[in-house]
């Protein structure tokens, strides 16, 4: 059974892991964050299995693969619609909505999810082995939070934004409130913000913005549980630097992971990301750390005529006057 499917046939959300009335939280890392991202997009095109369904999650994972096939959602308003009926399913379709009810995930909470698979770039045996995964964010999704690396600096561990896709012509999809989908950036490496250094307290900050977002929208926490802040002069791993040994550096130049790009305009299609903020405590380092000069951060600040060390508060990448909550 290959590694992706053993967990979706563990996962919450799943027949023996599920009772009605449940809500979906779902969590995850680096590549955890493309398991998680690509158990949501599974949860949202197959929809969650009733006990004693004829369909087993081996037949669901292979019609998850197959980008052609209608989703639950799609093929219950076709039957309402009108424009197909039960005669006209196939049986696996039918099947499916006999057996198979749409949910909805309450919560998201991913961090850094690296390449657009959710492997590191140049590992090609396994691009072409995930390729069709949907990692995408689905109007399923209801709260969907990402923290992401100001100071990661290597070029195969590129960060997968959620963005948003409007055909040239057409008319963009509603946006995502702020409050429900944000993606934010946190002081640190990869793993300074993911979590994964021994002692670290960069870690803590953007594990405590996820926990509180996760509470408001209705986690119960066992027991209480409280995060540190990191001071200004937490230091922040150098992975670029001690990748495969140091080897990496003399294959690969040290690359600086853009803060709210400007859409990219193709002829058949514009692409933006969606809800890109900057927490206050990587204004506070610039402010307080004459040392912390991420050019990133420079670019962006250049772009949109700031002063970090003037901004006290989270803001809108996109737009540096618009305050965001902490």
């Amino acid at each position: 059974m290959p590694s992706e499917l053993q967990c979706f046939s563990t996962a919450p959300g799943t027949p023996d892991n599920y009772n009605e009335g449940d809500r979906l939280f779902i969590f995850g890392f680096s590549r955890g964050a493309y398991t998680a991202r690509s158990l949501s997009g599974f949860i949202s095109k197959c929809g969650l299995l009733k006990p004693g369904s004829p369909l087993s999650i081996n037949q669901l994972y292979g019609r998850y693969r197959r980008r052609t096939d209608k989703t639950i959602r799609e093929l219950i308003q076709n039957i309402e619609s009108g424009a197909t009926s039960q005669a006209g399913l196939a049986l696996e379709e039918s099947w499916l909505l006999r057996y198979s009810s749409p949910i909805t995930i309450d919560f998201l909470g991913i961090w850094d999810t690296v390449g657009s698979l959710g492997v590191p770039v140049g590992m090609k045996r396994n691009v072409a082995k995930y390729r069709f995964l949907d990692t995408h964010l689905r109007l399923s999704n209801t709260n969907a939070y990402h923290a992401l690396a100001v100071d990661e600096h290597r070029a195969s561990f590129t960060p997968t934004l959620w963005t948003r896709t409007t055909a040239a012509g057409a008319n963009p999809a509603p946006s995502r409130p702020i409050e429900n989908v944000e993606q934010r950036w946190f002081v640190g490496a990869h793993a300074n913000v993911g979590g994964g250094y021994p002692s670290d307290l960069l870690a803590q900050v953007p594990l405590g913005w996820l926990m509180a977002k996760a509470a408001t929208h209705g986690l119960k926490f066992r027991g209480n549980i409280e995060t540190d802040q990191a001071n200004v002069d937490s230091p922040i791993a150098d992975s670029y630097a001690a990748f495969l040994g140091g080897l990496y550096r003399f294959f690969s130049r040290r690359y600086f992971r853009p803060i709210g790009a400007e859409p990219s305009v193709g002829s058949a299609a514009t692409t933006s990301t969606i809800n890109e903020t900057i927490d206050r405590s990587v204004f506070d380092r610039w402010r307080t750390n004459p040392s912390y000069r991420p050019r990133n951060l420079e670019t962006w600040a250049r772009r949109n005529g700031v002063d970090p060390s003037e901004i006290t508060h989270s803001v809108l990448a996109a737009d540096a006057n618009v305050k965001v909550p902490d």
